[in-house]
């Protein structure tokens, strides 16, 4: 697609929201998406147009509190328009993004992360790991540290002008407006770019460090050799953090050597190298006689279990069992007949 192509812009957005409204077409009759599939040849044109023009100006966020959440929301309108704004980002991603930001390649992202962690720990004598995941990632960005990046990589006052719009789009909230300084919305198309560009000073400095670095939006995973590597990395990340207005999640930190516990990486565990009984054992070898023996012990212990089952089925009307140990340490079974003599009582003397 060529850069600022109305016909292919206009393209892109009548195919997402074509999807959009398979999706909701069954839903309430005042929904939105009723209202804009009727409009669809009015509002469509008018934000492509202001897209060209690089005066789009977004509407507020809706925000919705849950018990486990709170969620800000794009209008449906804003979520096609950038789309197609990301559609013309897209392709400077190879000369500003890091290639190990794996959650810019799109579905098939977490494919990718998985078979470069496959391939490196099959080729290569890896010892130590660090797996962490960044406090309220999305939530904790600051707006001017994020500009400052944009204004960095991109010299074109349209695309600035309006991702700065985006960046800066108050909230409607069940308690009034909020024009918050810091945060951007989690579930937005560019969402994925911004956390791709305010955290581009720690994927270059870590890539730089002769380890595997790989990075999904906030969770982050470091391989290394040595541990001293390892010691570095975790200076070099905390120091980045600390300039980028971040914090490290404590319940989802972990670090050491790979071959005592393992790590865990986008829903993949990855077990320990080195087995739980790490003992010598020499193995037993069974010679054709003591197999012999086996089986003739076998044999014999379920045969005397036959036999005492078989005596107890006879003698359930009243015997007593007596076991008595043997020298060879095997038991024979006696009974006690509920018959047997005992002493006649004298008649009695009138």
């Amino acid at each position: 697609m060529s850069r600022w192509d109305q016909k292919a812009m206009l393209s892109i957005g009548e195919k997402l929201f074509k999807k959009i409204h398979k999706r909701k077409v069954h839903s309430h009759p005042n929904h939105d998406i009723h209202f804009l599939a009727r409009e669809i040849d009015q509002w469509l044109p008018e934000g492509i147009s202001s897209l060209i023009k690089g005066c789009y100006d977004p509407r507020c966020l809706t925000r919705y509190y849950f018990s486990d959440e709170r969620v800000d929301q794009l209008h449906i309108s804003d979520r096609i328009f950038q789309h197609v704004l990301l559609k013309i980002v897209k392709p400077t991603f190879k000369y500003v993004m890091n290639t190990n930001c794996y959650h810019l390649d799109g579905p098939s992202g977490v494919k990718n992360a998985t078979q470069k962690i496959q391939a490196v720990l099959q080729n290569s004598n890896l010892k130590y790991f660090i797996r962490t995941d960044i406090k309220s990632f999305y939530r904790s960005i600051p707006h001017h540290k994020l500009i400052q990046e944009i204004k960095k990589y991109y010299n074109d006052p349209k695309l600035i002008a309006m991702l700065i719009n985006i960046i800066k789009n108050p909230i409607d909230t069940p308690y009034g407006y909020k024009n918050p300084d810091c945060g951007i919305a989690l579930r937005g198309p560019l969402s994925q770019f911004f956390s791709g560009l305010y955290l581009k000073p720690l994927d270059d400095s870590i890539s730089t460090m002769r380890v595997t670095y790989l990075r999904y939006q906030d969770d982050i995973l470091i391989l290394c050799n040595t541990k001293r590597q390892l010691n570095r990395c975790k200076r070099k990340m905390m120091a980045v953090m600390h300039e980028r207005h971040l914090c490290l999640s404590k319940r989802k930190t972990r670090f050491g050597a790979i071959e005592e516990s393992g790590f865990h990486f986008l829903g993949i565990l990855y077990p320990p190298t080195r087995t739980e009984d790490n003992t010598n054992t020499t193995p037993v070898k069974l010679t054709e006689a003591s197999g012999e023996e086996a089986t003739h012990k076998a044999r014999k212990d379920k045969q005397e279990a036959a036999s005492v089952l078989a005596y107890k089925s006879n003698n359930m009307g009243g015997g007593r069992i007596a076991f008595c140990s043997t020298f060879t340490g095997n038991f024979a079974y006696s009974a006690l007949s509920s018959t047997c003599t005992h002493p006649a009582q004298s008649p009695r003397t009138s």
